[in-house]
Protein backbone atom coordinates (compact mmCIF):
# COMPACT_ATOMS: atom_id res chain seq x y z
CA UNK A 1 0.00 0.00 0.00
CA UNK A 2 1.43 3.36 -1.01
CA UNK A 3 0.88 6.28 1.31
CA UNK A 4 1.06 9.67 -0.36
CA UNK A 5 0.54 12.97 1.33
CA UNK A 6 -1.51 15.77 -0.19
CA UNK A 7 1.53 17.03 -2.17
CA UNK A 8 1.85 13.65 -3.93
CA UNK A 9 4.97 12.38 -2.10
CA UNK A 10 5.28 8.67 -1.32
CA UNK A 11 6.45 9.01 2.30
CA UNK A 12 7.16 5.29 2.90
CA UNK A 13 9.32 5.11 -0.20
CA UNK A 14 11.24 8.25 0.78
CA UNK A 15 11.82 6.95 4.34
CA UNK A 16 12.92 3.57 2.99
CA UNK A 17 15.48 5.24 0.68
CA UNK A 18 16.74 7.41 3.53
CA UNK A 19 17.18 4.33 5.74
CA UNK A 20 19.13 2.51 3.00
CA UNK A 21 21.40 5.53 2.44
CA UNK A 22 22.02 5.84 6.17
CA UNK A 23 23.05 2.18 6.59
CA UNK A 24 25.16 2.29 3.42
CA UNK A 25 26.98 5.37 4.78
CA UNK A 26 27.71 3.57 8.07
CA UNK A 27 29.09 0.54 6.23
CA UNK A 28 31.39 2.77 4.16
CA UNK A 29 32.68 4.51 7.30
CA UNK A 30 33.45 1.17 8.97
CA UNK A 31 35.36 -0.09 5.94
CA UNK A 32 37.41 3.12 5.81
CA UNK A 33 38.19 3.17 9.55
CA UNK A 34 41.90 3.42 10.30
CA UNK A 35 43.74 3.02 13.56
CA UNK A 36 44.43 6.36 15.17
CA UNK A 37 46.32 7.67 18.17
CA UNK A 38 44.72 10.60 20.00
CA UNK A 39 47.42 13.14 20.76
CA UNK A 40 47.80 16.66 22.07
CA UNK A 41 49.54 18.62 19.29
CA UNK A 42 51.61 21.73 20.03
CA UNK A 43 54.52 23.82 18.74
CA UNK A 44 58.05 23.67 20.17
CA UNK A 45 61.04 25.39 18.53
CA UNK A 46 58.90 26.13 15.47
CA UNK A 47 58.11 22.44 14.92
CA UNK A 48 54.88 20.52 15.59
CA UNK A 49 55.12 17.97 18.39
CA UNK A 50 52.58 15.67 20.05
CA UNK A 51 52.15 13.25 22.91
CA UNK A 52 49.43 10.76 23.81
CA UNK A 53 46.39 12.24 25.55
CA UNK A 54 46.75 9.78 28.45
CA UNK A 55 49.51 12.08 29.78
CA UNK A 56 47.58 15.33 29.30
CA UNK A 57 45.66 16.97 32.14
CA UNK A 58 44.94 20.40 30.72
CA UNK A 59 46.24 23.34 28.72
CA UNK A 60 46.51 26.73 30.43
CA UNK A 61 47.80 30.22 29.66
CA UNK A 62 51.26 30.85 31.05
CA UNK A 63 50.88 32.39 34.52
CA UNK A 64 53.53 34.37 36.36
CA UNK A 65 56.37 31.94 37.01
CA UNK A 66 58.44 32.15 40.19
CA UNK A 67 62.09 31.26 39.60
CA UNK A 68 63.50 28.73 42.07
CA UNK A 69 67.23 28.58 42.89
CA UNK A 70 69.20 25.33 42.77
CA UNK A 71 66.99 23.49 40.27
CA UNK A 72 67.76 22.16 36.82
CA UNK A 73 67.91 24.78 34.07
CA UNK A 74 64.93 23.18 32.27
CA UNK A 75 62.73 24.23 35.20
CA UNK A 76 61.67 27.75 34.20
CA UNK A 77 59.82 28.34 37.46
CA UNK A 78 56.88 27.26 39.56
CA UNK A 79 53.25 28.37 39.60
CA UNK A 80 50.11 27.76 41.62
CA UNK A 81 47.67 25.43 39.87
CA UNK A 82 44.51 25.40 42.01
CA UNK A 83 46.43 25.17 45.26
CA UNK A 84 49.15 22.81 43.99
CA UNK A 85 52.67 24.13 43.42
CA UNK A 86 53.59 22.96 39.92
CA UNK A 87 56.90 23.23 38.05
CA UNK A 88 56.97 24.69 34.53
CA UNK A 89 59.59 23.14 32.24
CA UNK A 90 61.08 24.36 28.99
CA UNK A 91 62.11 21.09 27.32
CA UNK A 92 63.40 22.71 24.12
CA UNK A 93 67.08 22.50 25.25
CA UNK A 94 66.64 18.77 26.00
CA UNK A 95 65.45 18.29 22.42
CA UNK A 96 68.15 20.50 20.90
CA UNK A 97 65.58 23.02 19.63
CA UNK A 98 65.83 26.76 19.13
CA UNK A 99 64.22 28.84 21.83
CA UNK A 100 62.19 31.64 20.27
CA UNK A 101 60.44 34.05 22.61
CA UNK A 102 57.19 32.67 24.04
CA UNK A 103 54.49 35.08 22.89
CA UNK A 104 50.78 35.53 23.51
CA UNK A 105 50.01 32.10 22.04
CA UNK A 106 52.32 30.40 24.55
CA UNK A 107 50.72 27.79 26.80
CA UNK A 108 51.57 25.37 29.56
CA UNK A 109 50.61 21.75 28.92
CA UNK A 110 49.96 20.19 32.31
CA UNK A 111 51.11 16.57 32.10
CA UNK A 112 51.03 13.79 34.63
CA UNK A 113 53.09 10.75 35.39
CA UNK A 114 52.67 8.17 38.11
CA UNK A 115 54.84 10.20 40.50
CA UNK A 116 53.90 13.84 39.81
CA UNK A 117 52.31 16.45 37.56
CA UNK A 118 54.29 19.18 35.82
CA UNK A 119 53.86 21.81 33.15
CA UNK A 120 55.55 21.87 29.76
CA UNK A 121 55.91 25.31 28.20
CA UNK A 122 55.11 25.44 24.49
CA UNK A 123 54.88 28.19 21.89
CA UNK A 124 51.30 27.24 20.90
CA UNK A 125 48.82 24.46 21.60
CA UNK A 126 46.80 23.12 18.66
CA UNK A 127 44.49 20.78 20.58
CA UNK A 128 43.76 17.07 20.49
CA UNK A 129 44.07 15.43 17.08
CA UNK A 130 43.62 11.88 15.88
CA UNK A 131 46.86 10.92 14.12
CA UNK A 132 46.73 7.96 11.75
CA UNK A 133 49.07 5.14 12.76
CA UNK A 134 49.64 4.13 9.14
CA UNK A 135 51.47 7.47 8.63
CA UNK A 136 53.80 6.87 11.63
CA UNK A 137 57.52 6.34 11.10
CA UNK A 138 59.84 5.36 14.00
CA UNK A 139 62.66 7.73 14.95
CA UNK A 140 65.84 7.20 12.99
CA UNK A 141 68.97 9.23 12.33
CA UNK A 142 68.55 11.50 15.37
CA UNK A 143 71.22 12.44 17.85
CA UNK A 144 71.31 10.17 20.90
CA UNK A 145 70.16 13.02 23.15
CA UNK A 146 67.11 13.66 21.00
CA UNK A 147 66.28 10.05 20.18
CA UNK A 148 65.76 9.11 23.83
CA UNK A 149 62.73 11.43 23.99
CA UNK A 150 61.26 10.92 20.50
CA UNK A 151 59.31 7.85 19.36
CA UNK A 152 59.00 8.93 15.73
CA UNK A 153 56.85 11.16 13.54
CA UNK A 154 53.56 11.23 11.68
CA UNK A 155 53.41 12.43 8.08
CA UNK A 156 50.18 14.47 8.04
CA UNK A 157 48.68 16.65 5.33
CA UNK A 158 49.62 19.77 7.34
CA UNK A 159 53.21 18.52 7.70
CA UNK A 160 55.18 16.34 10.04
CA UNK A 161 54.18 15.85 13.70
CA UNK A 162 56.90 14.52 16.01
CA UNK A 163 55.71 12.12 18.71
CA UNK A 164 57.39 12.59 22.08
CA UNK A 165 58.05 9.70 24.45
CA UNK A 166 56.48 11.31 27.51
CA UNK A 167 57.28 8.36 29.75
CA UNK A 168 61.00 8.75 29.04
CA UNK A 169 60.76 12.52 29.32
CA UNK A 170 58.95 12.50 32.67
CA UNK A 171 61.41 9.93 34.10
CA UNK A 172 64.45 11.85 32.93
CA UNK A 173 66.87 12.90 35.70
CA UNK A 174 67.23 16.25 33.88
CA UNK A 175 63.79 17.35 35.11
CA UNK A 176 64.01 16.14 38.69
CA UNK A 177 64.04 18.95 41.24
CA UNK A 178 66.91 18.77 43.72
CA UNK A 179 69.10 16.74 41.34
CA UNK A 180 71.51 19.61 40.53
Amino acid sequence: MTVANEDGYDIRNILSQMREEYWQGLEEEESEAKEVLDCLVFTLGGERYAFETQYACEVIRIPKLIRVPAVQSVISGIFNLRGEITAAMDIRPMLGLSQPEIGATGRILVVKSEQFATGVICEAAHGVQALFLDSFEPAAGLSAARQQFIKGHFNEEEGSVILLDMEALLCSPEIMVGEV
